[in-house]
């Protein structure tokens, strides 16, 4: 079982104090940091100001860029497996 060490984090007004893997630490600070960063700019740019109405807004922005994500990933993988599949059919024909 891999070691877990404290990871004592701020997201909106709520202090977290989380165990988390040693290769998990990086990525639990940055995204408490992202998180904040984008929470102040909707407050300066929507004018929202209720943290939950702010935590919500950002998590419905994470979610819609993390479906773009996935949609955008999906559409490479099936190009990249369809170039495949066209580079293998060349390689057989070539080698009978």
């Amino acid at each position: 079982m891999a070691d877990k060490i404290p990871c004592n984090i701020n997201v909106g007004l709520k202090e977290f104090n989380l165990m988390v893997g040693r290769e998990e630490e990086e990525y639990v600070r940055k995204a408490a940091k992202l998180i904040n960063e984008r929470m102040d700019y909707v407050r300066e740019k929507v004018g929202l100001s209720e943290s939950y109405e702010l935590l919500a807004f950002v998590a419905l922005d994470y979610a819609i860029d993390n479906l773009k994500f996935d949609n955008k990933h999906s559409d490479l993988q099936k190009t990249v497996m369809t170039k495949i599949s066209e580079m293998d059919l060349l390689v057989d024909s070539i080698l009978k």
